[in-house]
């Protein structure tokens, strides 16, 4: 399955977006940090551009301007992007090189250290996780993984594996093709919370039954359970997609996929809910994104903004044939409540689906990049408040005839 996937460019890599006059500044880590207005908000994105070129670089503004993304910026190998804080993160699979730039006050940013993956988890890290401010979580498993997988846990301020391990993931000897996928996950009074998903590589088939996810103690990542719920079938928490986030509560809400084309067998597609402190699914919780979207919709991603309100991503599998049309203009925006359960589809222009991976959510607003094929490309600024027409352009992009935006980030003020 890997395999394939990386034929769908799970290397969607990194394509800076920086203006010729704001190009990026070389930094060390010996330099005084630098104080800026709190108006002289500067902005890492990173893309993807024409061919295999791939780049990280800083922008002053989303709101405005135009950008060329042809040789700009840090050339990057990317498959999996993360930003915490004043950093971010890239999983260099080529060189197997987990990356840490930081983003300074002055919009420069830079690369501060790595950690080469080999001998810290089996293959590379795969799934990138946010504990605290401090510690960061990373998982990886071989495809053939017969039921064991590693972790290791890594500190921020100094960019080193403060411990690591293996722990055990689904497996049944009996049926040697079935294996399980690690997804992204998060810690919560004690446990850590595993999505993923299963797949048959003899069927070439995602594996389903109903919606299951895998509790660990932590930090020690032993006593796997399996809880789960049977309100659709699908899979949560894909690891390269903002799979799963959490309410001004703590409710951690995954991303259920089920489409036909992507984690499931084409059911309904929507949300879930773990409450905070619990390690279940909330039994009576499922938002249903599938059938008031139409189109046979599958929820890709999530950004929770405030006050119930989330942003994400469906492609309407109606539109494809097979998983390789997720190039094609399939995509669009959807507002989510997740306390009323409505379904806005935002009348957002439509795009493939990879327009971005994590999208940002900043002062109270949803920003991601649409990239209609053979069309001008921009970030786009969402509005929670308002309806279905309650978003702007921002920035163009140019990325030579084709452009997927992957991460956007804000650097430091100061």
């Amino acid at each position: 399955m890997k395999t394939t996937l990386s034929k769908l460019r799970l290397l969607m890599g990194v394509a800076g977006l920086g203006l010729a006059s704001m190009g990026l500044l070389s930094c060390n880590d010996d330099d005084e940090p630098v104080k800026v207005a709190p108006a002289a908000q500067h902005f890492t994105i990173s893309a993807w551009a024409q061919g295999d070129d791939q780049y990280i670089a800083s922008v002053p503004s989303l709101h405005e301007g135009s950008l060329s993304f042809i040789g700009k910026g840090i050339e990057a190998q990317g498959s999996r992007y993360l930003w915490h804080k004043q950093y971010v993160y890239q999983m260099n699979l080529p060189e197997k090189k987990f990356i840490q730039y930081e983003m300074k006050a002055d919009g420069s940013i830079a690369e501060k250290s790595y950690i080469l993956t080999d001998g810290v988890v089996p293959n590379y890290f795969q799934s990138l996780n946010v504990i605290d401010d401090n510690t960061l979580l990373v998982l990886g498993a071989l495809d053939d993984n017969k039921g064991q997988a590693g972790w290791a846990r890594i500190s921020v301020n100094d960019f080193k594996v403060l411990d690591k391990g293996t722990f055990a993931v689904p497996y049944d000897a009996a049926k040697p093709d079935v294996a399980f996928y690690l997804g992204r996950g998060f810690a919560d009074n004690g446990k850590f919370i595993l999505g993923g998903y299963f797949y048959d590589a003899a069927t070439r088939a995602y594996v389903v039954d109903g919606v299951k996810a895998l509790v660990y103690d932590f930090p020690t990542m032993g006593n796997m359970k399996v809880i789960s719920t049977n309100v659709t079938n699908g899979s949560v928490g894909y690891d390269y997609l903002h799979s799963v986030d959490k309410d001004e509560e703590g409710n951690h809400y995954f991303v259920v996929s089920a489409g036909k084309y992507w984690m499931g067998n084409g059911g309904k597609s929507g949300v879930v809910r773990i409450k905070k402190g619990t390690a279940e699914f909330d039994k009576d919780y499922f938002l249903d994104v599938t059938t008031p979207a139409g189109e046979e919709a599958c929820l890709m991603g999530l950004n929770y903004v405030g006050n119930g309100i989330a942003f994400g991503t469906v492609q309407y599998e109606s539109k494809m044939t097979s998983v390789r049309d997720r190039y094609k203009d399939i995509a669009q925006v959807v507002k989510l409540n997740l306390n009323t359960k409505a379904v806005t589809v935002m009348n957002s222009p439509l795009s493939p689906v990879g327009m971005v991976r994590s999208p940002l959510v900043y002062n109270g607003k949803y920003y991601t990049g649409i990239s209609p094929v053979d069309k001008e490309a921009f970030i786009y600024e969402f509005d929670p408040a308002g309806n279905a027409d309650s978003f702007k352009k921002g920035i163009s992009l140019d990325g030579g005839g084709y452009i997927q935006v992957q991460l956007i980030a804000p650097h430091p003020t100061r």
